[in-house]
């Protein structure tokens, strides 16, 4: 009973978070999630692409919990966790702008395709107008296998 409202409230607490912006993507439910394979506004990269933008100096948000940033992450890459849960939420259309204009290449990343954080990062970005944004699905276990370097 305790993990049906757990999963309850999560649920509302992602509908809230959702219905305030015009973003519609799966919202993870259970073990079994797999993230959108692309995101609408946003251009899908692999590996490859990813590493092109990185050699070319774009933005590389993490938006995973910092222990999981802290544990290993792209060279460069800023943690503005995404956690629509928490009362103090991280990434905000605010915090996005401090650190990356709007009109630079921007990539989100996070725990490949069981995480959700990256999809809803790179949505939000768009609806919060930046124009160049990238969705890295395979994000760090992506990044890792195709050998590129890590910090």
């Amino acid at each position: 009973m305790k993990s049906v409202a757990k999963s309850t409230l999560i649920s509302l607490c992602l509908l809230f978070t959702s219905s305030a912006f015009a973003v519609d993507l799966p919202v993870k439910t259970d073990k079994s999630y797999i993230s959108p394979t692309s995101v609408a506004g946003a251009t899908t990269v692999d590996s490859a692409k990813a590493h092109e933008l990185w050699k070319a100096r774009a933005w590389f948000i993490d938006p995973r919990k910092p222990e999981q940033y802290e544990a290993g992450r792209i060279p460069g890459a800023l943690n503005i966790e995404y956690d629509p849960g928490t009362p103090n939420q991280q990434l905000t259309a605010d915090t996005l702008a401090a650190e990356v204009p709007k009109d630079e290449e921007v990539v989100f990343y996070c725990n490949a395709e069981g995480c959700d954080r990256s999809s809803w990062g790179a949505a939000l970005a768009v609806e919060w107008g930046w124009s160049k944004v990238y969705y890295f699905r395979d994000g760090f276990p992506g990044w890792t296998t195709a050998g590129y370097p890590v910090e």
